[in-house]
């Protein structure tokens, strides 16, 4: 058998016919299936993940519900707005009645949020430590919803020779911002 130029260019043409379909057929080909691959890949993980998720979807309700009912009990703590002067009125008394004098109390306006409003109370106090600190106390079990974001504590030295204390503070007291009847009343 003679290998000459017409075996040659037909041995040739076979291996371009190769080299031809690896890079016009297999090479796609397998690009195509390793994408999709990768996608298979990434929906069985959402699918894992979406079955976690469900699994937990008993307990989600309950904590949902559990979530409804606490928030019931704070909306019950915060007043109506009418209802500001009666917790202005609670902490007058609470502070006599721990032989405080009132020397000054200013509202500032109201700032409001989402579903209440925040009012601050500027108070100057003065009396003896221990019933500053008794009011203190009495003061945060009020049922209602305050904080005293700021307050400064000096001593007074009295004419009589004594000393007192002076309490400046900012009581905030929140209260329902909206006109619901019924809501923010306990």
């Amino acid at each position: 058998m003679r290998f000459g130029f017409r075996e040659t260019a037909f041995v040739m043409l076979l291996v371009g016919m190769l080299v031809a379909a690896y890079f016009f057929v297999f090479k796609p080909r397998n690009e195509q299936n390793a994408q999709a691959l990768d996608e298979i890949r990434l929906k069985q993980e959402k699918l894992h993940q979406l079955e976690s998720a469900t699994r937990n979807i008993n307990d989600l309700g309950k904590e949902i519900d559990h979530l409804a009912q606490v928030i019931n009990v704070f909306e019950k703590k915060l007043p109506s707005q009418r209802e500001v002067d009666v917790i202005l009125k609670q902490v007058w008394q609470l502070a006599t009645e721990h032989h405080l004098i009132p020397k000054s109390v200013r509202t500032d306006k109201a700032v409001p949020a989402a579903q209440y409003s925040e009012l601050p109370i500027r108070m100057t106090i003065t009396g003896d430590f221990d019933g500053f600190y008794s009011f203190l106390l009495d003061l945060e079990k009020l049922p209602r919803i305050t904080r005293l974001p700021q307050m400064t504590l000096k001593r007074v030295e009295l004419p009589s020779g004594g000393s007192t204390l002076e309490a400046s503070m900012v009581l905030s007291v929140f209260f329902d911002s909206a006109d619901h009847t019924g809501k923010g009343q306990s």
